[in-house]
C-alpha cells in the first residue's frame, strides 16, 4: 500500500472537495484550530498513539511480539471513537478503514510477520558459496515472501499514519494558532502580506503527496465535468497544512472571533473580528449571532477595519499634525484633505485602483505635490 487510499481529497479554485460536498480551502485548517480542545478531541485521540511507536521500532529491525501487534490494532481502533469529531474524518470511508485496521491487525497476520522475519534471517544468513551459485534456502518461498513483505510495508504505513497523528495535531495546532495570534501584523490581509508571515511560521514543509488528476463536477447541480488534483495523504499533518496554504493562496486564512474565541475562515482582505456563528450569549433569551452580539455592545467593526479606510484617516491626521506644527500652510492643508477624500472615494469604488496605486497615491509626497500643482493650476 503507498497511500492511505481512504484520505484524499480534491483540490480545484480555491476549493477543496472531499466525502462528495465541496468546501473553500482552507476550511479543515479553521476546524482543527476550534475543534482542537472541544470535547477533548485531540486529547482523546493522542492517548491511544502513545505506545505504538515501539512497535514501529521493533519492525524496522526485523522482529515482532503478536500481543503488541494486536494491541496496537485495538489502540488504532479505539482512536476511531474520537476521530470522526476532527473533521475531514467524519466525511471519509471511516467504516471501511475500521474494517481495514481490523482484518490488518489479526493474530494471523502477526504470526505470519514473524515467519517471514524467521524465514528471512535464514536468506540474510547464506554462506558465500550460496550467494554465489544463487543456492536459497528450503525457508524461501517466492511468493510468501513477496505476500508478506506487502502486508508488512502496509502494517508500517498504517501504523506510521495513525501514530504521527499524536505530532501531527499538536505540531499544526500550534503553528496555525500561532498564525492567527499574529495576523495584525501585516497591513493587508492578502496572498502578498500573509504569505512572508506564513513562510515565517511554518518554514519550508516538504511532506510527499500523492498527486493524480480526475474529472469532478464543476457543482452538485452541474452535469458538466472539470478536471481536479487528487491528493492522497500519507499523514494528517500534510492534509492540513496543504488545506492551509491551498486556501492561502485564494485569500483564505484562519482568523479568531473577538466575542466566542472560535476560529472561523476569513475569505476577504476586510479585517473583520466577529463570526457569524451564535454568541456564547443571549438577548432576551434568544440566541444572537457573534456580529449582531458585538454591534449590540457598540464593538461593531468599524470602518478602520477597511483598509481603504484606515489609510485615508492616517493621512488626515498627519495632515492636521503638520499644519498644527506650522510645516505646512491652510491652503496647502486644505487641497491635501480635499485630494485624500477624493482618492478615498474612488479607492472605495475601484478594487484595482485600492490594492494597488491608492497607497501610493496617499504618500506624504505624492499627495503634497499634486496638492500644490492643483493649488498652483499646473
Amino acid at each position: 500500500m503507498d497511500k492511505i487510499s481512504f484520505f484524499s481529497a480534491d483540490y480545484r479554485d480555491g476549493r477543496v472537495h472531499i466525502g462528495g460536498k465541496s468546501y473553500p480551502a482552507g476550511t479543515f485548517a479553521a476546524h482543527l484550530l476550534t475543534q482542537y480542545y472541544i470535547n477533548d478531541t485531540a486529547a482523546r485521540i493522542i492517548v491511544f498513539t502513545s505506545d505504538n511507536w515501539l512497535l514501529e521500532r521493533s519492525l524496522e529491525r526485523g522482529y515482532l511480539y503478536v500481543q503488541k501487534f494486536l494491541r496496537a490494532g485495538a489502540d488504532i481502533l479505539n482512536i476511531f471513537n474520537a476521530l470522526p469529531w476532527l473533521k475531514p474524518f467524519d466525511m471519509l470511508d471511516v467504516d471501511a478503514e475500521r474494517n481495514r485496521i481490523a482484518e490488518l491487525f489479526t493474530e494471523e497476520n502477526g504470526n505470519r510477520i514473524v515467519e517471514y522475519f524467521q524465514r528471512r534471517s535464514k536468506v540474510m544468513a547464506m554462506d558465500e558459496g550460496q550467494v554465489m551459485y544463487n543456492i536459497l534456502p528450503k525457508e524461501f518461498d517466492e511468493v510468501f515472501f513477496k505476500e508478506s513483505a506487502a502486508l508488512l510495508s502496509e502494517v508500517q504505513k498504517t501504523l506510521a499514519f495513525y501514530d504521527g497523528l499524536r505530532n501531527d495535531l499538536m505540531k499544526a495546532f500550534k503553528q496555525l494558532k500561532t498564525f492567527a495570534s499574529r495576523l495584525d501584523e501585516v497591513d493587508r490581509f492578502d496572498e502578498e502580506h500573509l504569505l512572508p508571515l506564513a513562510l515565517e511560521i511554518f518554514g519550508s514543509v516538504p511532506f510527499p503527496v500523492t498527486t493524480e488528476y480526475v474529472p469532478i463536477l464543476k457543482s452538485t447541480r452541474s452535469k458538466t465535468e472539470t478536471l481536479a488534483r487528487r491528493l492522497y495523504f500519507d499523514s494528517y499533518y500534510s492534509f492540513v497544512i496543504t488545506d492551509f496554504f491551498e486556501g492561502l493562496h485564494h485569500g483564505h486564512y484562519p482568523r479568531q472571533c473577538d466575542i466566542c474565541k472560535k476560529y472561523f475562515l476569513m475569505t476577504s482582505a476586510a479585517r473583520q473580528k466577529y463570526c457569524t456563528g451564535y454568541a456564547p450569549f443571549k438577548v432576551k433569551g434568544k440566541a444572537i449571532t457573534c456580529r449582531k452580539y458585538a454591534a449590540r455592545i457598540n464593538r461593531k467593526e468599524l470602518a478602520d477595519g477597511n483598509p481603504v479606510i484606515r489609510i485615508y484617516k492616517n493621512r488626515c491626521s498627519a495632515i492636521r499634525v503638520e499644519r498644527q506644527r506650522v510645516k505646512i500652510d491652510d491652503a496647502l492643508a486644505a487641497a491635501a484633505l480635499a485630494l485624500a477624500k477624493e482618492y478615498m472615494q474612488f479607492a472605495k469604488n475601484d478594487p484595482d485602483y485600492a490594492n494597488g496605486q491608492y497607497e501610493m497615491d496617499m504618500s506624504r509626497e505624492r499627495l503634497y505635490a499634486e496638492a500644490d500643482r492643483r493649488l498652483n493650476g499646473k
